[in-house]
Parts: C-alpha cells; sequence; structure tokens
C-alpha cells in the first residue's frame, strides 16, 4: 500500500490555493494515495480491455460481441473460448475476482454491463440526443473502490446521492477520453462518435472552437464534484461511515490521474490536444 495519506496531499473538500483537482505534479503527491500496486495493474489492464471493446462495439459497431464481453465480466468464462477479446477481458476479471470482496465484485460487474448496454444505439441527429440516449459512463469507477479495497453495501452503492457523485467522475474520465483520443480517431477515420467530430457537425464549430466547450466541460465536472461529493459526506446515514468518507476523499485522484495519464499512453500520445493536469488553485 502507498505511504500516502489521502487527506494530506489534497484534503476534500479543497482548500484555498489548493490544486484541484490532485494530480501528479502536486508538490506533496508521491504515489497513490492508498491504493494497492497490484491492484492498479490489473485495473490498468481493466482500461485498456475496455478500449479494446469500445474500439470492437463502438466504432465497429460489432454490437453482437456484447453478450460475450458481458459474460467475461462476470469471471466464469468466455462465451466463445476462441474469442481473443473475451479472453483478454476473461484473463482480466478472473485477476480482479481472486482478491476482491464479492459484493464490490457484482457491482464492478453491473457498472461494465450498463457500460456495455449504453452502446447499443441508432445513429445520433445531433449532440443532444447523443448525450440524452448514452450516458457519459467510463463503467471503470467502481475499479478504483477495488484498487483502495473500499466495499460498499448495495445501500450505499444504490443510494442517489452516491450514484450521483460517482457518476460525475465517470462523466469526467469520458469527456476527457473524447478530448484526448479525438486525434488518434480522426487519423484512424473512426472519430464518428467522438463528441469532438459531433460538435463540429452538429453545432457547425471549428475544431478549436470544439476543443474549447468540450474543456469548458471537463472543467464543469469538476466543479459539480465539489457539491456532489458534500452532499454524499453531509447525508446523516452516508457521511457516518469511514469508507464512504474515504471514497468521497479519494475521487478527485480520478479526475486529476486520469487527466495525466491519458497525456502519456500511446493511445493518446499524439501532440495535439492538451490539458493542464491539474488546474489553478481553488
Amino acid at each position: 500500500m502507498s505511504s500516502v495519506k489521502v487527506g494530506k496531499v489534497a484534503p476534500f473538500p479543497p482548500l484555498p490555493g489548493q490544486p484541484y483537482p490532485p494530480a501528479r505534479n502536486h508538490p506533496r503527491w508521491k504515489g497513490v494515495p492508498a491504493a494497492d500496486f497490484d491492484r492498479m495493474v490489473w485495473v490498468g489492464r481493466a482500461a485498456g480491455i475496455f478500449f479494446l471493446a469500445d474500439d470492437y462495439v463502438d466504432t465497429g459497431r460489432m454490437v453482437h460481441r456484447i453478450s460475450g464481453f458481458k459474460r467475461a465480466a462476470t469471471g466464469t468464462g468466455p462465451l466463445h473460448p476462441e474469442d481473443r477479446a473475451e479472453l483478454c477481458h476473461d484473463i482480466v476479471f478472473r485477476a480482479i475476482k481472486a482478491t476482491c470482496h464479492p459484493r464490490t465484485l457484482k457491482q464492478i460487474t453491473r457498472c461494465a454491463h450498463e457500460w456495455w448496454d449504453s452502446l447499443i444505439h441508432d445513429p445520433f441527429l445531433n449532440l443532444d440526443q447523443y448525450l440524452a440516449a448514452r450516458p457519459l459512463s467510463s463503467g471503470l469507477v467502481p475499479f478504483f473502490r477495488y484498487t483502495l479495497n473500499i466495499n460498499l453495501t448495495d445501500e450505499q452503492f444504490d443510494h442517489p446521492l452516491m450514484r450521483a457523485a460517482e457518476g460525475i467522475i465517470s462523466e469526467h474520465v469520458a469527456l476527457a477520453n473524447y478530448f484526448f483520443s479525438y486525434a488518434k480517431e480522426k487519423m484512424s477515420s473512426t472519430d464518428e462518435t467522438n463528441i469532438l467530430r459531433l460538435l463540429q457537425d452538429f453545432e457547425d464549430l471549428t475544431y478549436e472552437e470544439a476543443k474549447v466547450v468540450l474543456e469548458n466541460k471537463i472543467r464543469q465536472k469538476e466543479d459539480a464534484f465539489i457539491p456532489a461529493g458534500m452532499a454524499v459526506l453531509n447525508d446523516p446515514e452516508l457521511g457516518k461511515d469511514p469508507e464512504v468518507r474515504r471514497w468521497i476523499a479519494c475521487m478527485p485522484y480520478i479526475m486529476g490521474g486520469n487527466n495525466a495519464w491519458s497525456q502519456e499512453v500511446r493511445r493518446s500520445a499524439i501532440p495535439v490536444a492538451q490539458l493542464c493536469f491539474g488546474r489553478d488553485p481553488y
């Protein structure tokens, strides 16, 4: 486990003058706060297979593959043993299942299934239709709880305040992915469902104008998390659980960390779009 203590690096709610969301360039951040290294490795691999699934299903429109991915996400073996993509999912989910609390594994699987279901849709006619029809859920947020060994009850997981807070983080991750992956997708002519492309097509914006709009949406999610997180902490039932409080304190790291990570992985490492790791002090 990391020796960094959550709350010492970047308290939540953020203090005046504190970089928010916290990211790797924070002067006191020397590692992932309190996360287990081996679990982080498997969650990184989970991110990779989600990108793989997205390329197959959302870009390639191979919706028939969703049932196989869903089966593999249960950690009980692939639906089609000869399918290499399903085998990749199975390897990752079996490894996570081996060290994950059974209740948290069910929550992870449920969110993964929700994400795959959101990939089934008719062609979009405008940006609003896109955002309404496909929730901006990465499906990955519960994986980060797994790295921290934070195990919420089903009641806590399904609480509207918790779902709202986690939803904002999911949306931030998804929006950042659109921001950073656009150049790669455009070069390979697979950008038709990227928000930057939709803004250009439906709102008649230039690329630079669309990039500003998307960056503003990303920043809006960062701002929106503060009252959403505080609503969880102030709830008389949720707020009294130390694990809930620890989870809320950790979630801003997902925003800043994903931002930093996205600018270094090869999938997005095309020097076109850049976003500061951390915003100006709050």
